[in-house]
């Protein structure tokens, strides 16, 4: 017998329920699939990927998918999508972890939780020479950064000008976001140059009567001399000898500097005939520091030239056994007799320009 408060209505209302009901879980556990499981770096070690400004959130699972950084493509844009994630807000270096969601991944996207990119330098030749490595990790646009350091109105507020700036930028280890502008770039570089020349070293000049910039000048001379430290602060010497008594400071590197710019095919030997170049790195003809460095000293270069060794040398040759070190004379006599073994070792090895 049916009881007398179950009718045919109050099945149907229970129907919907109990279907209800059944698609709950079903519907959990898809969202979960979708949000919360892991789809990022299945397996694999964590990584850090570059978002290019500009890009569209399908260019990004593209990028992601074809770096392999993606189980499940479908699902990361669907989440993406659905957490109204704009790519185009939040460029930038990102590091994804292993075993990482699509809610995690998108979580630190969307909030531009970038990860700083280490940014290394140590040697340059030049401006471009720099600037191309900079570019290559961080998203500072390539002709803006070249523009500031070419413009003489500004770098002058700083005491620069577009030859010497190259002295501004203290090789070493930098934290920056890929998105780092030129402008606040270029504030770093001043900050850190500033930080290096502090007053330890500023009064150690004092008894150089030479800048800063003039003794990274020195350094990046020294520097195209020698690798050995003990040798550098002796180079440094005859330099600053010669400089004091008004001398030509006479220096290969400056003259091979001037002659590749002219042409850049130019191999390591100077010649007599090349001497004649017209040129302000040319300090055979000029006197005095050429007007920039002609390539980035380091930290140790430049200390070398701070704390030069004090000695009579006024001329130095490279050594005959091509070691790198140099022999050092007090006359141009003694020096002569030095450059020719260095001179006949090189037209032994045919090493003719």
């Amino acid at each position: 017998m049916k009881h007398p408060y179950i009718t045919k209505h109050t099945h149907s209302f229970y129907k919907p329920i109990r279907i209800l009901l059944f698609f709950i879980p079903i519907t959990v556990y898809l969202a979960y699939k979708l949000i919360a499981s892991p789809n990022i770096l299945v397996g694999q070690s964590d990584r850090l990927l570059i978002i290019p400004r500009g890009y569209t959130l399908k260019q990004v699972k593209d990028l992601l998918e074809q770096e392999g950084y993606l189980t499940s493509p479908t699902s990361f844009f669907l989440t993406a999508y659905l957490c109204r994630y704009n790519p185009k807000l939040f460029p930038g270096q990102y590091r994804f972890s292993t075993n990482m969601s699509n809610w995690e991944a998108v979580k630190t996207l969307r909030g531009g939780r970038q990860t700083p990119v280490r940014l290394t330098f140590s040697m340059a030749q030049n401006k471009l020479d720099l600037v191309e490595q900079l570019t290559k990790r961080i998203g500072v646009d390539k002709a803006a950064l070249l523009n500031q350091l070419n413009d003489a109105t500004q770098l002058a507020t700083y005491g620069f000008t577009p030859e010497n700036v190259l002295t501004m930028f203290i090789p070493d280890t930098y934290e920056v976001y890929w998105t780092i502008t030129a402008e606040k770039l270029f504030a770093l570089m001043l900050n850190a140059y500033q930080r290096f020349w502090n007053n330890v070293r500023l009064n150690q000049l004092r008894q150089l009567s030479l800048t800063p910039i003039e003794v990274s000048i020195l350094a990046s001379i020294v520097q195209s001399e020698t690798n050995f430290q003990e040798d550098a602060a002796m180079i440094a010497g005859v330099y600053i000898n010669r400089l004091k008594r008004n001398m030509r400071i006479g220096s290969c590197p400056t003259l091979l500097y001037s002659l590749k710019e002219q042409n850049p095919q130019v191999k390591n030997r100077v010649l007599l005939k090349d001497t004649y170049v017209d040129s302000p790195y040319n300090s055979y003809r000029k006197k005095g520091l050429p007007p920039g460095p002609i390539t980035l000293p380091s930290k140790a270069m430049i200390d070398a030239v701070i704390n030069y060794v004090r000695h009579d040398y006024l001329y130095f040759s490279a050594k005959e056994d091509f070691s790198g070190f140099h022999y050092f004379a007090k006359t141009y006599q003694a020096h002569i007799k030095n450059a020719n073994k260095y001179r006949k070792a090189l037209n032994l090895r045919k090493i003719m320009k």
